[in-house]
This record gives C-alpha cells, structure tokens and sequence, in this order.
C-alpha cells in the first residue's frame, strides 16, 4: 500500500474532526458524559479516516464514495451520545449545520487551488489543497464557536418546539449535499472565464446566508420565548392577584371575628353574673357552630399561618382532607414571601389534582420544617388521577395549554436558593420534595458583596482622610 497517498487520504477525511469539534460543542450541554463522548468520538473518527483511506488507497475510489456511510455512521454516534430530550430534528439540524461549513470549506479549497489541482492525476486532493481546506475548517470553526455554537445551546436549552426543528433541518441538510456533489471533478472547469471568482464569491455568500439563516431563527425563536415567558409571568401575576384578594378576604374575616370576640365575652359575661345559665349554654352552642367555621392555628410564622388557614379553608369546601405538619419558627431565615410563593403554588396544584378524583380517594398531605438554622425543608403529598403532561421531560398544565406556571414559579424562587425542588409520581400519588438553603444563596452573593462593602469602606477612609488632611491643612 502506497502510505504517501494513504496520507493524503487520511488528511482528506480528517475534515471529520472539526465538524464533530463543531457539533459536539453545540450539544455540549445535552451530552451523555461530554467528556467521555468526546474521548469516544476522536476514537471513532480515528478508526473511520483510517478505514476508509485504506479502502480509498487499496480500491481507488473517490473519497466522495464513502461519504453516505460516514454520515450515517456519525449521525447513529451522535444520536448514541446525546441524551433522550433532545429530539431527532434537533440533532440533524446541528449535524446538517456541521455538514454544511466543511462542505463549503472542501469546495473553495477545490476552487482556490484549482490551477494546481489540474495536474493532479488521482482521485485523491493535493495535499496543499487539503490544508488549505483543514485551514478554513479551523478559522470557520473559531468563527462559530463565539456566534452559532453559543445561539444553538441556547435554542436548545429554550427552545423545544418540535415542529420549529422539523422544518428547520432539511435546508441545511439538503444544501449541504447540494455543495458536495456540485463539486467539480475536472478542476480545470473552474478556470474558465471568471468561473473561479464567480464560484468563490457564490460559495462565501452561500456560508453568509446559512450563518444569516441560523442567526435569525435564533432571533425568531428568542422573540417566541420572550413572548412566551411574558404570558406566563401575566397568568402568574393573574393568579397571584387572585390569591392575594382570596386571601386579603380570609383575613378580614378573622380580623372581625377577633374584633367581635370582646364583645362576645361581655355578652358571657353579663349571663354568668345574672344566673341565666339555660341562655348562657344556647348562646355557647351559638357561639361555637360560628366558631367551627374557622380552624386554629396552623404555626408560628403568621404569613405561613394565614396561608395554611386559607388553603385549609379552600379545601374543606372542596371535600380534600388536609393533614397539616408545619414545625416552623415565628422568624424565617429566609423571605416570608419566597416560602409563601412557593406553598401556595404547591397547594393550588395538589387541590386542582384532588378534584379530579372521587371524594373518598383525595388526600393531601404537608409537612415543613427547619433541617438547620438556615435549611428548610417543604414536603407535599397528594393523590391524584395518574395523568401528567410531559413533553421532553418539562412538566406541562392539565388546567390549560403550555407548562405548568405554578411549579415554573416555584422552581424560580428554588433556585434563588441553590435549593432543589423533585416531583415523584407512584401509583397515583404525586409527591414535591423541596429543599431550600438560605446559606448557599448568601455564599453566592457573598463575594459580590464583600466586594461592596469594601468599596463602601474606601471611599469612607478616603472621605475621613481627606478630611483630615483638610483640618490639618487649614490648621
């Protein structure tokens, strides 16, 4: 075997490398171990443009020949590597995106060293030709590394629309085998006339349109999810004002009922001392059938307390058992609000869940406490009618299309903590577990303001010393 040519074949396949670089990097994020695919994808690539230079070097066939069974070989790979949320369309756009930028560096390599190539008599390119291509592969690569790779991470961590991916990927997918079986086999067709400028020019405006193409669906689809997270955050602040009034009443009522407490001690009070104890007891049973409407308390915190009662309250007219085990202290380590978001979110979706099911099977159950001075701990338990919305791993409503905006909502106000929120599901029993750690978030922003708070002490010193210096001038 010719090693020479085998070389030269094994350099004409080595495009593979930075087209995987490129397609692996835009699904970087969505890789099964990156690390190891990566490791694993260099061996393969490895034992790919050995196989086929070898086969190419022994036969004589064009490189071109085994293009088809590469691909398919590479695509089956990538599909292998990456995890199941990210769909079919979604990997072959990326995949056809790499296709296309080696396509276009393998044809202006081919037309800018056409003169040279003309008295080339095998199948296989100069080797000039091939690092001039490897070249361009290298610089586009860089290219897209700062712009494409970082807008298809982000299409693909925002944006799961399937229909959207379906008919992004068959443009490129199909200008890419357009380029490479375009390309000519007697280079010296390029150097008619203007032909050569003219290919150039056509192939580098062809590269502009495809990186104009992904750019704007990149601003399309960035557009959409703006749109989308703005009606999310509107049905959020619909739902939260309607709490919030539902809630403002519940607590009027108990503030009345407060207030008319005195009066019903003096009404007692005037019974006892005149004797008239028959009146005394209709008016106990009175007074205790008014009382049953309204429940104790619930815990120390008075936010979480007004909340709970609410929800309690919500539920008993909805027919739901409700066990409550909330260990909290009068003062959180954290915002009453953030816990309060989160609860109430928890709550309105496992009540929305019990009603869908017979009155004797519902049940919820919550429990909080303090797992440490700064750690809290949100268990809620509900049974339910075991249908659950899931696209892609995303939990969608059952109350109306797209994602549920409670757990969305609660899953914002987690992370805020560096927390951690799990949703289990188990023959018709739907648990959330959540984890909240008030330390994590202040480490987090710890650096930022210690950073702060010594500048604030510099321009303090500074003041204080050009003060000084002042005094002791004028002194």
């Amino acid at each position: 075997m010719d090693l020479a040519l085998f070389g030269r074949y094994f350099l004409d396949f080595a495009l593979l490398y930075p087209s995987a670089f490129l397609c692996l990097a835009s699904l970087w994020e969505k890789l099964r171990t990156p690390r190891r695919t990566a490791c694993i994808a260099a061996g393969c690539i490895t034992l790919l443009c050995i196989g086929c230079a070898a086969l190419c070097t022994v036969f004589g066939q064009n490189s071109n020949a085994f293009l088809p069974v590469i691909v398919l070989v590479s695509f089956w790979l990538l599909r292998w590597r990456v995890t199941p949320e990210v769909t079919v369309s979604q990997t072959a756009f990326l995949f056809s995106i790499s296709a296309v930028m080696m396509a276009v560096c393998s044809l202006l390599s081919m037309v800018l060293n056409a003169r040279a190539e003309v008295s080339n008599p095998q199948t296989v390119c100069l080797a000039s030709t091939t690092l001039l291509r490897l070249g361009l592969a290298v610089v586009l690569t860089a290219l897209f590394w700062f712009t494409a790779v970082q807008w298809s991470r982000w299409l693909l961590r925002e944006y799961s629309g399937e229909a959207f991916w379906q008919s992004a990927w068959p443009l490129p997918a199909l200008y890419a085998v357009f380029l490479v079986y375009c390309m000519p086999l007697n280079p010296a067709v390029v150097l008619v006339g203007r032909l050569k400028i003219i290919s150039v020019l056509a192939v580098s405006i062809s590269l502009f349109g495809i990186f104009l193409l992904l750019y704007e669906m990149y601003r399309v689809a960035r557009e959409f999810a703006r749109n989308a997270r703005l009606d999310r955050e509107n049905q959020l602040l619909a739902m939260e004002s309607r709490r919030y009034m539902e809630l403002q009443t519940y607590l009027d009522n108990t503030r009345r009922l407060r207030h008319d407490f005195r009066q019903h001690l003096h009404v007692i009070a005037g019974l006892t001392e005149t004797g008239q104890l028959e009146e005394l007891k209709s008016y106990l049973r009175q007074y205790e059938s008014e009382l049953s409407e309204h429940r104790p308390s619930l815990c120390a915190n008075a936010a979480v307390d007004a909340l709970a009662g609410y929800y309690d309250h919500a539920a008993g007219q909805q027919s739901v058992p409700v066990e409550w085990k909330l260990a909290l202290p009068r003062q959180l380590p954290m915002p009453e609000a953030d816990l309060c978001t989160i609860l109430g979110n928890l709550l309105e979706n496992a009540l929305h869940a019990s009603q869908k099911l017979p009155p004797e099977q519902r049940r919820v159950q919550v429990m909080a406490q303090m797992l440490s001075p700064a750690m809290l701990g949100l268990v809620v338990e509900n049974r339910y009618d075991g249908v659950l919305k899931k696209q892609q791993g995303i939990l969608h409503s059952t109350k109306h299309e797209g994602t549920g905006i409670g757990l969305v909502s609660a899953e914002t106000v987690v992370h805020k903590y560096n927390g951690s929120l799990h949703l289990e599901t188990e023959e018709h029993l739907c648990l959330v577990n959540v984890l909240l750690n008030q330390e994590a978030a202040l480490r987090r922003h710890g650096a930022w303001q210690s950073f702060f708070v010594l500048m604030r002490m510099r321009k303090l010193l500074w003041f204080l010393g050009g003060t000084y210096d002042k005094k002791r001038t004028c002194a």
